[in-house]
């Protein structure tokens, strides 16, 4: 009789048992995120059943080191009530230009912007986290990417737009400059021949 009764329990444990790991996979399957990497155009996109995110790295700023970071969402739901959370590593200054909480609809597409500026060389991990607040759950996505900066805070490897900028820069410079000098003779001359005149005595 103990052994039925044994028995009969086990087979009951079973039965509701599995019916929960069975969830727990699908639910993990459902969240699961495709994530792809275009090294050329210095993104990187991450999809799930939510959010469509694709985070991409501008070009820098020569003048002041300054990186500009650009995250793309289109979600998959309505989502009202929207978090966007970014993760940044405590050697960069950071000015973030949209709010925390933001309101999107399902299949549109939405930008967000900010600018990061390094301060140490070495290799970082930059990710963000888009969560939708949901009366009884909340539903996320996650993506990241690596930026490599030289000694000189550089992102490496260099990107082509990045060089091209710096020498556009520096004609520019070298081009204010010589018109400087040529202005300065020009007037140095002028008023060395009036001083001339005006130290010169009356015959």
């Amino acid at each position: 009789m103990k052994m039925l009764k044994t028995i009969t329990l086990l087979i009951t444990i079973i039965i509701f048992v599995s019916p929960v790991y069975a969830q727990e996979f699908e639910i993990e399957d459902v969240t699961q995120s495709t994530v792809v990497e275009d090294e050329d155009n210095n993104t990187v996109k991450s999809t799930n059943s939510y959010f469509e995110l694709e985070l991409k790295r501008g070009v820098q700023n020569p003048l002041n080191k300054e990186i500009p970071l650009t995250l793309y969402i289109t979600p998959k739901i309505d989502s009202p009530k929207t978090q966007i959370l970014w993760n940044i590593p405590s050697t960069f200054g950071v000015d973030i230009k949209h709010s925390e909480f933001v309101d999107l609809n399902k299949d549109q597409t939405y930008s967000f912007s900010i600018d990061v500026k390094p301060e140490r060389t070495g290799s970082y991990g930059i990710s963000v986290n888009v969560i939708s607040w949901q009366f009884d759950t909340n539903l996320t996505n996650t993506v990241s990417s690596t930026i490599t900066l030289s000694k000189s805070l550089i992102v490496q490897p260099v990107d082509p737009e990045f060089t091209l900028i710096s020498l556009l820069l520096l004609l520019a410079f070298l081009l204010v400059s010589g018109i400087g000098i040529y202005l300065l003779v020009k007037i140095s001359k002028k008023l060395l021949i009036k001083l001339k005149i005006w130290l010169t005595p009356p015959v």
